[in-house]
């Protein structure tokens, strides 16, 4: 063999290991490329809606969250007085498209910093008279706030009390004005349910208000109502408290926890369902792993130098090419390597019981196939053109 056909098939050799390098880590990319929709999967489930149960007696009725999660519950109910705003009025200025006069009204409200508890009766500049309504809340928990407070001001009438996850407020007002509050910490796991007891009217201690106009039956709450995000609303017994926890009426009550986010170690969340036979709780892990697959090729030609006596009296040494492989030969080991790294994906990944993959999310396979193609065609094609 000429020196010029050994370097030539030396460079051949180069150049198709260089090949199988880049098919292997065009694999590889893909892989890791298709760790992205499974991530924003994630995303997607944490915004969901967060379903809660209120059960008054024997009945109970599920609802989901106001709000999208673009604002405070502070922003959303926008609490204006003098002392804040000169033209405030002691009412909630962001809430009167759902406010009804002589209508108290109770929900949950999503905002950018949790989820909220929220009070709100009658309605700013209604003409209507006024109302007192005393509430006792309980089994709050202990890492909330009562992060809107109607009314606030020095020398106000309304009263708040907090202590102990507990609360008693005493809501006073005599007409053209709106009153409530709004607890932030229901998605908090310190906690299961929460007792509201409201007292209207002459149900209430503070019944009737010495600053009211006209007779005490023109300042009353009508109707309780409870509202959910869907825009449903569910007419409330004004002579019964009522239980707020997350979970369903199907499954009972359920501890809460958030939906889980793609993480690099699993987590265990305990979630105890209350039935109608008694209480089970179970241990359920929640894996979110993301995980990269690397593999990595390195193949190194070796030079073998042989030294062949000859007739004359002139030793020529020449050195021996290792076989190369063929075109079809490199097909194969690049095949064999994706179908490797695939492999390795594969026993990474989670299905669950939707049929969704876990940590890859679904397309993984496609992605990866479809990159090991495109890479098998360009080596056989590099390596036709060299031969």
């Amino acid at each position: 063999m000429s020196g010029d056909a050994g370097t030539r098939d030396r460079s051949g050799a180069s150049v198709r290991l260089r090949i199988a390098s880049i098919a292997l880590a065009l694999v590889v990319v893909g892989s890791v490329v298709a760790v992205v929709p499974a991530a924003a999967q994630d995303s997607a489930e944490q915004n969901g809606s967060d379903t809660f149960i209120v059960q008054q007696g024997d009945r109970c009725t599920e609802i989901t969250a106001l709000g999208d999660g673009s604002q405070s519950v502070e922003e959303f109910y926008d609490y204006r007085s003098p002392v804040t705003d000169q033209e405030g009025l002691y009412s909630s200025y962001g809430t009167t498209d759902i406010q009804q006069s002589q209508v108290s009204q109770m929900f949950v409200y999503r905002g950018s910093e949790g989820l909220s508890l929220v009070f709100l009766h009658d309605q700013f500049g209604d003409e209507s008279g006024g109302f007192v309504a005393t509430g006792d809340v309980s089994g709050l928990p202990a890492n909330g706030e009562w992060a809107v407070e109607d009314d606030t001001y020095n020398n106000r009438d309304d009263i708040f009390e907090h202590q102990n996850g507990s609360s008693h407020i005493e809501w006073f007002s005599n007409g053209n004005r709106t009153d409530g509050a709004a607890f932030r910490g229901l998605g908090s796991a310190e906690y299961r349910t929460i007792t509201a007891d409201v007292q209207f009217n002459e149900e209430a201690d503070t019944y009737p208000f010495e600053e009211w106009d006209g007779s005490p039956e023109d300042n009353q709450i009508e109707r309780w109502i409870l509202r959910s995000g869907s825009g449903d609303t569910t007419e409330l017994d004004m002579s019964q408290p009522v239980e707020i926890s997350p979970g369903t009426c199907s499954g009972g009550v359920e501890t809460y926890t958030p939906t889980p986010t793609s993480e690099a170690n699993g987590t265990a969340n305990e979630t105890t369902d209350v039935g109608t036979t008694g209480t089970e709780t179970t241990a359920t892990e929640t894996t979110g792993a993301t995980t990269t697959q690397t593999a990595t090729a390195t193949a190194t030609p070796t030079q073998t130098p042989t030294t062949t006596p000859t007739p004359t009296a002139t030793e020529t040494s020449t050195p021996t090419q290792t076989a190369t492989p063929t075109a079809t030969e490199m097909a194969t080991a690049t095949s064999s390597a994706a179908d490797d790294t695939t492999a390795a994906n594969d026993s990474a990944t989670t299905t669950g019981g939707d049929g969704n993959s876990g940590a890859f999310g679904p397309g993984f396979g496609i992605v990866t196939a479809l990159v090991a193609a495109i890479a098998l065609i360009a080596a056989a094609g590099l390596a036709r053109r060299r031969d």
